[in-house]
């Protein structure tokens, strides 16, 4: 995969993260956006995006949008010039009474400084408010619970075995287990959230040595490697055209 253009913008306060790539083609692999849902929005091209709980393919061409939600696992393809536009958020967050106003208030100041065009805005803005009645319901068994570990955990070097025995099972019954409810191995899905990690805390380690033991890799070129496959940059191209939001002043609504 190689871009020709690639930017974001952080919100740490609300969750929140829209960005902005563009290449020549793009091939991400399998994976999730774990509790997060994503907005995507084709700019430019087309792009493929094939689903792991449906194996039809869907076209999407410019001017299109599809949404993620909490830990669907996805891939997406384009074999030809494409211009992408995604707006993640936390699903905490957009649980949150009051938060949808919230992040399109934050749309919208992104919209004055020339990150999005005012019809861009308003296509997220009333897919955002439609979002909101599709939040993931919280579990409560032993696998949800061994997930939610490794989303908060996930700097943790803990083995298979490590991590079968916290829910009682052999490795095998909870790599099956595992990748039924949640679509990747407990690996993919602990270096998923590695790289999630990374990416959040980009902006504020102060070297790539630091990033890479924040996020719980202890070998620098592998990080920098899965790093690249997962965003198609290194951490220092994705540091170098990257912006955190100062804080909002705005707090939401309580029920």
């Amino acid at each position: 995969m190689r871009h020709t253009d690639f930017r974001f913008v952080l919100d740490p306060e609300l969750g929140v993260e829209l960005l902005a790539s563009a290449g020549h083609t793009a091939d991400y692999p399998w994976h999730s956006h774990v509790s997060t849902h994503v907005l995507g929005l084709v700019r430019r091209g087309a792009m493929t995006l094939l689903r792991r709980c449906n194996t039809r393919k869907t076209e999407l061409h410019a001017g299109e949008l599809f949404i993620l939600g909490p830990h669907e696992v996805h891939r997406l393809s384009a074999s030809r010039p494409y211009a992408l536009l995604n707006l993640c958020v936390d699903a905490q967050m957009l649980a949150t009474p009051g938060s949808t106003e919230i992040i399109a208030g934050r749309l919208s100041a992104l919209c004055r400084d020339g990150w999005l065009h005012a019809s861009e805005c308003a296509t997220l803005t009333a897919a955002l408010a439609c979002e909101t009645s599709t939040v993931m319901p919280t579990q409560n068994n032993a696998l949800d619970e061994l997930r939610a570990f490794l989303e908060t955990h996930p700097e943790e070097n803990l083995s298979l075995d490590d991590l079968a025995g916290r829910i009682q099972l052999d490795k095998f019954q909870l790599i099956r287990r595992f990748r039924a409810r949640y679509g990747l191995t407990p690996h993919r899905f602990q270096m998923q959230n590695r790289l999630r990690r990374a990416r959040r805390a980009c902006l504020s380690a102060t070297s790539l040595t630091d990033l890479a033991l924040l996020a719980g890799f202890y070998d620098q070129s592998h990080f920098i490697r899965e790093f690249r496959r997962a965003t198609g940059v290194t951490p220092g191209q994705y540091r170098r055209v990257g912006r955190i939001l100062p804080p909002s002043n705005l707090t939401t609504t309580a029920e």
